[in-house]
């Protein structure tokens, strides 16, 4: 064993908190973190830039619902993977972001690239400490993972300075406890009558229906969340990092909770009892102000911070507690109790999902160039029940948003609420880090590409095989279309026409390029089976998503309803 130091120190904490590997760019103040990480059995997946790494953290806690660390040098890395830390923030991903720093004494002296990488990181992230001594690292790192882990989850940042890092240390300093030593294991449950009262307003409702979104994915058991569905018959719906909690094939799942792709979720205003499992009041919800949610609605929201209970609008009732706790609690009072007639309720929202199948099929011709629709129609078939799909991009991924199904946790997965173009490839490499016998299908833009296309070359360092479907119409075509409603122009939005297929196979992937619909499916077949980082690039035409449509609507009718100044 090389001689034990501050950087082994913060290694083997990590590896007490379970982590296996570190997502991560090498670089100068880092070098003894990345020396000892081999040491103490920990993989490095290094990335050809470090927000792409962020990004890989980030996509590893949505798929498995563990924390993740990505680590890089300070300064230059630092300020570049902090561009991926608002994305993580926002999408509520527990990452330990690490950084190395310049010597402590030295500091505020202009030292090597110093800049305040702490005060930095705290406005997006739920904590950002500095390492300023290494008998600390022990309680610093189960700060963070504690920070990161409790609540709703979050990413947390942690500065540790290289003199710190090298500093000797024996080897009875090591800790040798386990997380359940210094963090709350157990799952807090609502309080009782709070949910008695929940479950009998749920078991009145002639329109009840339950979505559940981010915080559910860390803490809400599939089969709990099952079983509360059948036991109360309740109508639900996913969103955010909990598509799939509940499959999409559920007779009683009824799919997106996006109003703006799912016409199902339209029929949010009608419902007379509203169950919010983990899903933030934003502004996706219109903030739950009608006429999103009637203003009858009796809202009942279950969440694992205090703080997000009753934001924005006021609630019928606010349950605090650990969400799993919740759900079981509400299933075993929900079983107790008859429930309403709701067969016409949910036939209803049926008859909307079979529509709207049947409405987006509609666009999947024949004709060049190709709709995004006859694209995802026909990858529909290369899919099964374990494939992880991750959608990037604008306008074309859009379309298949609204109809490939979500149907297990963390096999589905959208940018999230800050729409961090370009990470999808990223995501793409890490689901399948993470889930090595699935097949990993990234559906992309062809601007979205542009951002992070070397990471082609991390997939084949690290042997990740996935494929990737690029809609190819050389713009940036949501905001194009965006421009021509508001302005009755576009600028700025037209891109060169790129055969990136041959770009991927320069790297060393598989490529090829698809213009007619005849080429669609070999093309697909040959890209899976190369078991190669792949990409068929599909020349598609401009088409406005249902999603743009929601969107200009919306401005355009608020231009019309504001007031003139």
């Amino acid at each position: 064993m090389a001689k034990l130091t501050g950087a082994h120190l913060v290694m083997r904490c990590l590896k007490l908190e379970g982590i296996k590997r570190v997502f991560t760019i090498v670089g100068d103040t880092i070098l003894p973190l990345c020396d000892a990480a081999v040491d103490e059995g920990i993989q490095l997946i290094d990335t050809r830039h470090e927000a792409a790494a962020m990004g890989m953290a980030d996509a590893w806690c949505r798929i498995t619902g563990e924390p993740a660390v990505a680590m890089v040098t300070g300064g230059p890395g630092f300020a570049n993977a902090i561009s991926g830390l608002p994305n993580v923030y926002t999408s509520e991903s527990p990452v330990i972001f690490i950084a190395g720093a310049s010597e402590l004494p030295e500091h505020g002296m202009h030292s090597f690239q110093e800049i305040d990488q702490v005060a930095m990181a705290r406005p997006v992230a739920k904590g950002s400490w500095l390492a300023h001594h290494h008998h600390r690292i022990p309680d610093m790192v189960a700060t963070a993972f504690r920070t990161a882990l409790s609540g709703r989850p979050g990413p947390v940042h942690l500065t540790v300075p290289i003199d710190v890092q090298e500093r000797s240390i024996p080897e009875e300093d090591f800790p040798r406890y386990t997380p359940s030593r210094y963090r709350h294991q157990g799952q807090n449950p609502g309080d009782p009558g709070l949910v008695k009262e929940a479950a009998g307003l749920l078991s009145r409702a002639d329109r009840p229906i339950l979505i559940a979104a981010n915080a559910s994915r860390y803490s809400v058991e599939p089969e709990s969340l099952r079983q509360l569905v059948e036991t109360a018959g309740l109508p639900a719906f996913t969103v955010e990092q909990a598509r799939g909690l509940i499959s999409d094939d559920h007779p009683l799942c009824f799919g997106y909770a996006d109003a703006s792709l799912n016409p199902a979720a339209r029929r949010f205003r009608q419902a007379d009892v509203v169950l919010l499992l983990g899903k933030r009041l934003d502004h996706r919800y219109r903030y739950g102000m009608p006429p999103f949610f009637s203003p009858n609605a009796r809202l009942i929201q279950v969440d694992p911070s205090a703080e997000e209970l009753g934001r924005s609008r006021t609630l019928t009732l606010g349950i605090l507690g650990h969400l799993n706790a919740v759900v079981e609690q509400l299933t075993a009072e929900a079983a107790r109790r008859p429930r309403s007639d709701i067969s016409s309720w949910t036939q209803a929202l049926e008859s909307d999902r079979r529509s709207h199948l049947k409405a987006l099929e509609s666009h999947a011709v024949d004709d060049p160039p190709l709709h995004a629709m006859r694209v995802f129609k026909e990858a529909q078939n290369f899919l099964d029940d374990d494939s992880a799909l991750i959608f990037d991009g604008g306008d074309f991924v859009q379309w298949g948003r609204g109809y490939l199904k979500a149907r297990r946790p963390g096999r589905w997965l959208r940018l999230g609420p800050l729409s961090h173009l370009g990470f999808g490839l990223p995501y793409a490499l890490a689901a399948k880090l993470a889930l090595p016998n699935s097949k990993v299908f990234l559906f992309i833009g062809d601007g979205s590409l542009g951002f992070y296309a070397m990471e082609y070359d991390t997939a084949l360092r690290h042997n990740l095989p996935f494929t990737a479907i690029l809609g190819n119409d050389s713009a940036w075509s949501i905001d194009k279309n965006f421009q021509l409603a508001y302005y009755g122009r576009a600028v700025a939005t037209d891109l060169r026409p790129v055969r990136y297929d041959r770009i991927v196979e320069a790297i060393g992937g598989h490529g090829e390029r698809v213009e007619e619909a005849r080429q669609l499916a070999p093309a697909i077949k040959r890209a899976v089976d190369s078991n190669l980082p792949s990409l068929v690039d599909v020349a598609i035409r401009p088409a406005q998503s249902p999603l743009a449509d929601a969107m200009i609507a919306r401005r355009l009718d608020a231009r019309r309803s504001a007031p003139a100044l």
